[in-house]
């Protein structure tokens, strides 16, 4: 129980930062930024599973809807999607492998596409945006800033693995 309240502050602690500070780093001029609470939320659904993965990631999602006052549900949807797909590789023999190399990368970045995909999709329903312009410019590069991103989460994991 202490490891899942552990890493429910700090998904909420990187919610915060997502929500508050993360614009420091908004890149190109449609402001892509990196998504620091997918990277958690897929290392846990790596650690826990494609239900805790997807439950986890559509209350966090649900947390950053509301605060965020845009569509109600969407960024849920999303991230419970996104949790979930994470979970699929919560196997016993190799989540130190998936979360202690590269594979890390890799996961995050698909799973990045998913969340994204879903999420901008749905967002800009009904815009003059044509389908390859919202992948080109919203969905792609996100999900490639946020896997360049994880690499700095990878580096701190393989350095606490390495002291054990």
């Amino acid at each position: 129980m202490a490891e899942y309240v552990r890493y429910g502050i700090l998904l909420l602690f990187l919610a915060v930062v997502q929500k508050t500070l993360i614009w420091v780093l908004a890149v190109t001029s449609y402001e892509i930024t990196p998504d620091i609470l997918l990277i958690g939320l897929v290392y846990f659904g790596i650690r826990k599973g494609k239900i805790t993965g997807s439950i986890t990631g559509f209350l966090f999602g649900l947390i950053f809807d509301f605060f965020s006052f845009s569509f109600l549900g969407l960024m849920a949807l999303s991230k419970a999607s996104a949790g979930f797909m994470a979970g699929f590789f919560n196997r016993e023999n190799k989540i130190d492998r998936y979360t202690q190399s590269y594979v890390f990368i890799i996961i995050v970045f698909f799973c990045s596409l998913v969340n994204n995909f879903l999420y901008f999709v749905l967002y800009f329903q009904g815009t003059i945006l044509s389908f390859g312009d919202i992948l080109l410019r919203y969905v792609i590069p996100t999900a490639v800033y946020t896997a360049l991103i994880s690499i700095i989460p990878l580096i701190i994991i393989r350095r606490r693995a390495l002291k054990r």
